[in-house]
C-alpha cells in the first residue's frame, strides 16, 4: 500500500470482503459510499457494522446489526 497523508501505511495489508474474512472481525467500519461494494454481503457476513455513510440505507436484511452514525 502507498504511503497516504503523513500517515505511514507500510505495515498494513489488505483484506478480501468475503464472508468469511467479515466473521474473523467484531466489527466493519464503512468509511465511504463506493457502489462497487455489495452492502447486503458486508452486512450478511458481519456481527456489528458501524456505517459512517449511510451506506447501508437500503439494507433491510439484519437491520440489528447496523450501526448508523
Amino acid at each position: 500500500m502507498h504511503k497516504m497523508r503523513h500517515f505511514n501505511f507500510e505495515n498494513m495489508k489488505s483484506v478480501p470482503i468475503s464472508k468469511e474474512s467479515l466473521a474473523q472481525y467484531d466489527a466493519a467500519i464503512i468509511a465511504t459510499d463506493h457502489s462497487s461494494y455489495d452492502y447486503h454481503a458486508i452486512v450478511d457476513g458481519s456481527k456489528l457494522v458501524v456505517d459512517t455513510r449511510n451506506a447501508t440505507r437500503r439494507v433491510t436484511r439484519n437491520r440489528e446489526r447496523i450501526v448508523a452514525c
